[in-house]
């Protein structure tokens, strides 16, 4: 088993929701995104198989600044 499956187990959608899930617990401004950061765990989830979609929709839930929704 890989790490993206067992962030799968975890009811992650990828890396990238990690990411996501742990600056908004740590902050509340959404400042703390690294845009950088979140480009590159981004394109790992793609390559594991996470839909767009489904990035759209967590990217959403987490953050409306627009930066970090055009990655």
């Amino acid at each position: 088993m890989n790490e993206n499956e067992c962030l799968r187990m975890a009811n992650y959608i990828g890396f990238a929701h990690v990411y996501l899930e742990r600056c908004y617990e740590e902050s509340a401004s959404d400042n703390e995104i690294n845009k950088e950061i979140y480009t590159k765990l981004i394109e790992l989830d793609t390559r594991f198989g996470t839909t767009p979609s489904e990035q759209l929709f967590k990217c959403i839930y987490y953050t409306l600044d627009f930066d970090i929704l055009k990655v």
